[in-house]
């Protein structure tokens, strides 16, 4: 069974043939970008837990019939500040997902021992395959 080399890196050691793939095709910046995207999210967070516990309180009132007696003070209707909430959260999971991916290209440098013949080509493959397409 043959192995793939690995090669030594002052952080680590990491597959040979993947880092090669990643210096020439792998943006840097695209890490950067992520964390944009974090910071991004963290100033948006705040807002987005008062959003949804000026929702509680509208849903409590509206839902559960309650007195009003903590009625929160809003300019738009429940549904729109529901559907703002929403909005926000996909968002936030759409850029996570780019957050998630990037570092998920980056654990392919994990140096494996136990790579067989046949999974070495189907990566190699999709990694031209995906050179192709850049």
């Amino acid at each position: 069974m043959p192995t793939r080399k690995t090669v030594e890196t002052s952080y680590g050691a990491v597959d040979e043939k993947t880092l090669e793939r990643m210096q020439n095709r792998f943006d840097t910046r695209r890490l950067l970008d992520a964390v944009d995207t974090i910071d991004l999210i963290r100033y948006r967070i705040d807002g987005l837990r008062q959003d949804l516990l000026d929702l509680h309180s509208m849903a409590a009132d509206v839902i559960n019939e309650e007195d009003g007696s903590s009625r929160v003070v809003r300019e738009e209707p429940i549904w729109e500040l529901a559907e703002m909430i929403s909005s926000d959260v996909s968002d936030f999971t759409d850029r996570l997902e780019q957050v998630y991916q990037t570092a998920e290209e980056i654990e392919k440098l994990a140096p494996r021992d136990d790579w067989d013949e046949e999974e070495a080509e189907e990566e190699d493959a999709t990694a031209e395959e995906s050179d192709e397409d850049n």
